[in-house]
Formats: C-alpha cells, sequence, structure tokens
C-alpha cells in the first residue's frame, strides 16, 4: 500500500489540500448508472456549456438513515464498528460527534447555506444534487467544458468527498448521509484557479452563505512558516462583518496535515491562512479519540473532528466520490473489473463513493455541518456565538494526554485538539439558552507594540513581560502576537504565551525545517522571523488586563543565537 500524504492542489503555488489518501493496488468494480446519473458529463462534450438551474428539493429531516453505506460512517455513529472486517481496526463506541440525537429532535440543517471552497465538487452527484442552490461559481469555465455555475469535472475529486461529508441527501437510500442532511451547497472551484480575486471572490462575495467549509491551507510538511496575502485577511473580515446580514459567515478551516509519528515538523500555527480571530481551525482524531498522527498541533486550534489513521484506509471516512468518463476519476475510480471484494479492500463497489477519504480535510466539514444544525434552529446566532458555542460544548477526548490543561476559566484546552471533540447534541444544548455577544460590529480589539532587544536565553526559558491596562476586554475571544526575531534559525526555538493566572500556552515549537516535502530533503535553517504572527485560542472569556509573558528558550545551544527585536499583540473580545 502506497501512502499519498496529500492530494495534488491545483495552480496556487505553495497551497494544499489537507486530505490524505491511501491507494491500494485492487480490482475495480462498476456501477450499471455511473455513465448516466450524472448530467453534467454531457455538457463535457459541449463547447459552450448553459448554465445548470440548480434547485434544491423538499427534505425532511431523518432520525435513522436507510443510505446502505451509512453503516460505514462511523463519525456519525460509532458502535465500535470495525468497517468491513473483523481483523481491521475497531474503533470505540461513542466516539463520534453524537448527531443522531440532534436528528431525532427534528434538525437537518435545512435553509443553512454551506460554501464549498475547494477544488471543486461535482454537483450533479446523485446524493449531493437534491441539496445545490443556485450561486456556485466554476474560475476554469472555458478549459474544463462546464457551464460557469457548475464546478464538477476531473478536478473536482477533494471537494465533491467535503462536500458530502456536510450535505449528502440523507434517507433517500442512497449512498451517505451528511451532517447536515438537508442543508443547501454552494461550490467555488478556487483551488484549480487560485488566484487572489479568485479567493476573495469565494471566501466573501455571497453574503447569504452561512458556513465556508475550507479544507486546505499552506503546504505541508516544511515545518516553514507561510503567510497569507493580505487580500485573504481583507476577504474573511468582509465575510464576517457583511455576512448574513451582520451576523457573520462562519469560516471552517482545516488544522493541517504536517506532523508524523516521528516528529512534528509542522505546526497549524505556522500556516498564515489560520491566522485570523474569527477562523475555526479544526484538528482530526482517529475513531478511538486519539489523535491522528499528521494533525497538527497548535495554539491556534480551536476544535476537533474526526478522521482517518495515515495509511490505514478502514478507519477513513466514507462520503461521496466523483466520477467521470472511463470511471477515471474520483478517490474509487475502479478499473473497469465487477469484482471488487469489499471485505479486503479500502473501497465500496459503488463508485459514486469513497471509502478512503481522510485528513483534517475530512474532520473540517463535519465541523462545518454542525454550524449548519445549529443555525437552522438558532438564525440569529452571530460567527462570534457559534465559536464561543463550539468551545464551550466541545468534549475532552483522551483525556490521559499529558498537555491538556483547565484553564482560569474552567476550559478544557489542548494544543492538539483545541477546546476538544465536536459534539452536536451538546452545541444544541448550549445554544438554546445562548445569550449572543453580537457581531463583528460588536467586537473590541486592543493592540500593545513596543520595540525591544530580549535576548533568547539557551537552554531554559526567559521572558519579557506586556502590561495591559484599560483595554475595555473582560472577556477574550481570540490573541494574536506578532513577533520579529533576527535569530539566525527561529528552527531552534521554543515560545510560549503565559496569562497573568500563570497558565501558558506554547505556540511555537522547536523543530526542523526542510527545502521541500516533509523529511525528505535535506534540512535548512527556517524562514527569519518578521512579524510572524501568531494566534492563541486557549485563553477564552480572560480579561485582557494584566501582566502577560512571553517565554522564549533556544533548545541548541552554540549554533544560533539572537534576539527578539519587537512584538505586537491583538486582543479581541467584549
Amino acid at each position: 500500500m502506497v501512502q499519498l500524504p496529500k492530494h495534488q492542489m491545483m495552480k496556487r503555488g505553495s497551497i494544499k489540500l489537507f486530505a490524505i489518501f491511501c491507494i491500494c493496488s485492487c480490482s475495480g468494480g462498476t456501477d450499471s448508472d455511473d455513465n448516466s446519473s450524472a448530467l453534467w458529463l454531457n455538457q463535457l462534450l459541449l463547447s459552450s456549456a448553459a448554465a445548470i438551474p440548480f434547485s434544491p428539493t423538499a427534505c425532511s429531516a431523518i432520525s435513522s438513515p436507510n443510505d446502505p453505506y451509512f453503516k460505514y460512517q462511523w463519525h456519525l455513529e460509532n458502535t465500535g464498528q470495525a468497517m468491513y472486517s473483523t481483523t481491521q481496526v475497531a474503533g470505540t463506541s461513542g466516539m463520534d460527534i453524537n448527531v443522531k440525537p440532534t436528528w431525532q429532535s427534528g434538525l437537518s440543517g435545512k435553509n443553512s447555506l454551506v460554501s464549498i471552497v475547494d477544488d471543486g465538487v461535482n454537483l450533479d452527484h446523485e446524493d449531493l444534487l437534491p441539496n445545490v442552490r443556485s450561486g456556485s461559481v466554476n474560475f476554469l469555465f472555458g478549459t474544463n467544458g462546464l457551464a460557469t455555475n457548475d464546478t464538477g469535472g476531473s478536478l473536482a475529486n477533494h471537494g465533491t468527498a467535503v462536500a458530502g461529508i456536510v450535505s449528502a441527501r440523507g434517507g433517500n437510500n442512497l449512498g451517505v448521509t451528511g451532517v447536515a442532511p438537508c442543508s443547501q451547497i454552494i461550490a467555488f472551484n478556487y483551488l484549480s484557479r487560485a488566484t487572489d480575486s479568485n479567493m476573495t471572490r469565494s471566501l466573501s462575495s455571497n453574503t447569504e452563505v452561512f458556513v465556508s467549509n475550507n479544507s486546505w491551507g499552506n503546504e505541508d510538511g516544511t515545518g516553514d512558516f507561510k503567510s497569507a496575502p493580505s487580500s485573504f485577511y481583507t476577504a474573511i473580515s468582509s465575510g464576517l462583518l457583511n455576512g448574513r446580514g451582520g451576523k457573520g459567515t462562519s469560516y471552517v478551516f482545516a488544522g493541517g496535515n504536517g506532523s508524523s509519528t516521528s516528529a512534528e515538523v509542522d505546526n497549524s500555527n505556522y500556516d498564515g491562512y489560520s491566522h485570523h480571530p474569527g477562523i475555526i481551525s479544526v484538528a482530526g482524531a482517529l475513531n478511538n479519540g486519539s489523535r491522528a498522527a499528521y494533525s497538527e498541533k497548535g495554539a491556534n486550534l480551536w476544535i476537533t473532528g474526526f478522521t482517518g489513521r495515515d495509511g490505514v484506509i478502514q478507519t477513513s471516512i466514507t462520503t461521496t466520490d466523483n466520477i467521470g468518463l472511463n470511471l477515471e476519476w474520483g478517490y474509487n475510480p475502479g478499473n473497469g473489473s465487477t469484482a471488487f471484494p469489499v471485505s479486503t479492500s479500502y473501497n465500496l463497489p459503488n463508485l459514486k463513493y469513497t471509502s478512503g477519504f481522510n485528513g483534517t480535510s475530512a474532520a473540517a466539514p463535519q465541523v462545518s455541518g454542525v454550524i449548519a444544525l445549529i443555525l437552522e434552529k438558532y438564525p440569529n446566532l452571530t460567527w462570534r456565538d457559534l465559536k464561543k458555542i463550539l468551545a464551550k460544548s466541545a468534549r475532552k477526548i483522551n483525556s490521559g494526554n499529558a498537555l491538556w490543561q483547565t484553564t482560569g476559566k474552567a476550559y478544557n484546552y489542548n494544543l492538539i485538539y483545541g477546546f476538544g471533540s465536536v459534539d452536536a447534541n451538546a452545541a444544541l444544548q448550549t445554544a438554546s439558552s445562548w445569550t449572543s455577544v453580537g457581531g463583528s460590529s460588536n467586537l473590541i480589539s486592543f493592540t500593545k507594540e513596543s520595540s525591544i532587544s530580549h535576548t533568547i536565553a539557551t537552554g531554559s526559558f526567559n521572558s519579557f513581560s506586556i502590561v495591559v491596562s484599560n483595554s475595555g476586554i473582560s472577556k477574550i475571544e481570540a490573541i494574536e502576537l506578532q513577533l520579529t526575531s533576527n535569530h539566525a534559525n527561529p528552527g531552534e526555538l521554543t515560545l510560549e504565551l503565559e496569562a497573568p493566572d500563570g497558565i501558558k500556552m506554547e505556540f511555537h515549537e522547536s523543530h526542523l525545517c526542510y527545502s521541500g516535502a516533509k523529511m525528505t530533503t535535506p534540512t535548512k535553517n527556517c524562514s527569519a522571523m518578521t512579524n510572524q504572527k501568531y494566534i492563541i485560542s486557549g485563553f477564552l472569556d480572560y480579561e485582557a488586563n494584566g501582566t502577560w509573558r512571553v517565554n522564549t528558550k533556544d533548545t541548541n545551544s552554540g549554533t544560533a543565537s539572537g534576539n527578539i527585536t519587537n512584538y505586537k499583540i491583538i486582543f479581541y473580545g467584549s
């Protein structure tokens, strides 16, 4: 079995999809109607494709899905199933997103609009089409033969799998069910033509979007800090301010797959696409609640979804799959053979579905689906409300992990899991008595900045203090910290932010940087630290006033040295 660390990302050089796939050399199968069910296949043959009038069909809540592959969707209902055979890795009963009670209460995500910003989505898929709404944008129109509002085609593998996790139509006796099986979806195939203008349009042009799912980010496996363009931050801020009539679009991002069993390598906080206080960054846990080895640590992480073991497809996520001409697309393409022994294979005989989707790409859309469910019942909640509700209702998993700590405001927080795993039923219960904190227009920020000369000690921590007063913030929602250092190799540094009560959050750890793919190319000095931005999530509801400390340590004596020369700290809250 060959592990493919992540699937191809399209035109934007250093951006990557946050999925992990395993490919085995096994025979494929055919499905008798594969070539007739996808309306867009005929569009590929046209020189001038006409726009398709997408419109959601009537949908009812489900209490117990009749979809044939639901039994494999352990992230929705984990009964401790061993998937396809007793020799495969079984899960821990109850280690799922606890969504069935929400369905049984009558919720399905109805009228909640989710945008899938990705490589594309096969909108004509039998399990997606009933939930597709008008408004999708095909940035490849003219080169992929599809209509301007049809984002499918050969490049739409990743997004099709993501969309199914959120919004596959449940209870239709087909394939799988989504977390929010009656939610509505639109798609932007930004990653297939990744320009700044296409990113801005994908993230903020449609102000009706409830949730924007983004299972992508900067390249994994180098250890380097990689920024995002200023247009990214502008687009996110615009959506938070203007989305949903001022209540804000919620932005869900995959936390990244740049870790490994032998080294941390990447940290989610090194990815510029995670550096906005409005973003919900999602980590990945396995079917027993332990960390997925590739899921990155990070003080920016907010919450955890579920995903599969690296290299073990039988524990991965089952979802919708792209199909195409000659059955050559998707993660379950088959090879024309009718023999597809499910008991020994990682995939399914119906090529419209795959059981091999993986990575934090698979974890993020579970959180997007839960938000869609919440907003069906409580549509007046703001993006800020939703972030706090998810934190308060998150479940502490893998409780023996040493990184769990209880903050001064009684939250459990872990650099691997954020506030814990998403729990749909608990989130709805928390939302039922929630008092809104308002949207972006009510968000307060306080900034303090200074040039300093702080020598980074070798072998042990030393610190510099930041004294905050008159901030006006009694409940922090996020902290943004920017640092500049003249240290020749910032990869040697371990950095922590310490709150006035002594609780510490590590936001940068000592690690190696590589000139290319993870641990297969020569090491190098990590990129210079110039206004390097970090988000720290774990001090939720703290008061900003007080003495904060940045603790610094150089772990490698004699190889490089330097100082912190400037800091800027921004507190967000109310």
